[in-house]
């Protein structure tokens, strides 16, 4: 099997880049990819993108991170050497499989952007993460010198196009370079999905995925929950993922008999097909894959209407837009789903066309596929 794609990566137990990173395995053929990783604790959870187990793999530990080359002339000639150094092995890397392609999978942003200075290979930086102000003149120097033909920025929304551009000053002439890739559905979609009864208690699940972190929203969430539950007896609010406040808030809950937050679980899906309504009221997504997967389920949203989550969410459409921490805004939303059946069915039904026509593996794979051509 020959290796033609090298990707570098890193590999999370529960993760939006994750499921990103497996239908770009599936597009590119797993028998043509050979991941990199910084870690060996990482290979544990290379069954999450790759079900396949022809993806090869090597660990690589002692890469340069990050090109800052903002220190005094004797601290940026050794950050300069590492770079080099760094830049030789990938170089070398690729030329050992007959000039594979290379391609970053960066949740940190502006990690191992210095790969675009590697010569004679291709190079695409497919960024996830909402990217910050640039740290120095060196990343835009990058981007307007190094963008092209062969070197490409990929990243899954308009709104972080946006921010990239601005944020790392690129000019207008190469932000023909910086493509948008929407995060998709990687299994068939092959009809609307019935919701069926699982809590035989309650009438109405409010579902929500994604780890619990700051930028999430979990307080907000809470707040609205504590609300609605109160209100309504027989509705529930599920929070499905790890983070570094879940046990926090799963302490907040103890005596909440609606409210759950449950971490990491497998079956997602067997919670999203029993669900009713998808709830997510983060400060900033730079998409929203766990909306998008919601959306194939047949559910409506509930969303902030903040970064690229209305570029998935339609007002009135297929859910509600709300600003993050309006928990009136939230709590009436979620009300006018809870209240109204056929308004659920309204705009569930909408959600799923909207992921035929915007969000299926197949545009997926002809957007990637014209770009890595």
């Amino acid at each position: 099997m020959a290796i033609k794609h090298i990707i570098f990566t890193k590999l999370f137990d529960f993760s939006g880049s994750n499921t990103h990173l497996r239908a770009l395995i599936k597009v590119l053929g797993p028998q043509n990819v050979l991941l990199v990783l910084e870690d060996e604790h990482e290979v544990k959870f290379l069954e999450k993108v790759d079900e396949s187990g022809l993806v090869r793999y090597r660990i690589k530990t002692n890469l340069c991170g990050y090109a800052h080359l903002q220190y005094r002339w004797t601290t940026n000639l050794k950050e300069a050497f590492r770079l080099l150094k760094s830049v030789f092995y990938i170089q070398l890397l690729s030329i050992r499989y007959g000039l594979a392609d290379i391609t970053v999978c960066a949740v940190e942003p502006e990690k191992y952007l210095y790969f675009f200075w590697a010569p004679f290979c291709k190079v695409y930086y497919i960024l996830h993460t909402t990217p910050n102000k640039r740290y120095t003149s060196f990343t835009s120097y990058t981007c307007n010198r190094k963008l092209g033909k062969r070197k490409k920025i990929i990243t899954v929304s308009q709104s972080n196009k946006s921010l990239i551009s601005k944020n790392w000053e690129i000019t207008e002439k190469k932000q023909t370079c910086v493509n948008v890739v929407y995060n998709c559905v990687t299994e068939p979609i092959g009809g609307v999905q019935l919701n069926t009864e699982r809590y035989n208690v309650y009438s109405v699940c409010v579902i929500t995925m994604g780890h619990v972190i700051g930028y999430k929203n979990p307080e907000t969430w809470l707040k609205v929950a504590k609300v609605v539950t109160g209100a309504r007896p027989k509705v529930i609010f599920i929070w499905l993922g790890n983070g570094p406040l879940l046990n926090q808030y799963q302490l907040e809950i103890s005596n909440q008999k609606q409210i759950f937050f449950k971490g990491a679980v497998s079956n997602t899906d067997d919670y999203l097909k029993t669900a009713h309504i998808y709830y997510q009221p983060s400060f900033y997504e730079t998409h929203g894959i766990a909306v998008v997967e919601a959306m194939s389920q047949s559910l409506p949203c509930v969303v902030s209407n903040v970064g690229g989550l209305p570029e998935s969410v339609r007002e009135d459409y297929n859910g509600y837009l709300v600003e993050p921490e309006n928990v009136s805004q939230h709590v009436e939303a979620i009300f006018k789903l809870v209240d109204n059946e056929d308004l659920r069915a309204f705009m569930g039904k909408n959600a799923f066309t909207k992921v035929k026509e915007s969000f299926s593996f197949e545009q997926f794979k002809t957007r990637l596929n014209s770009i890595y051509s």
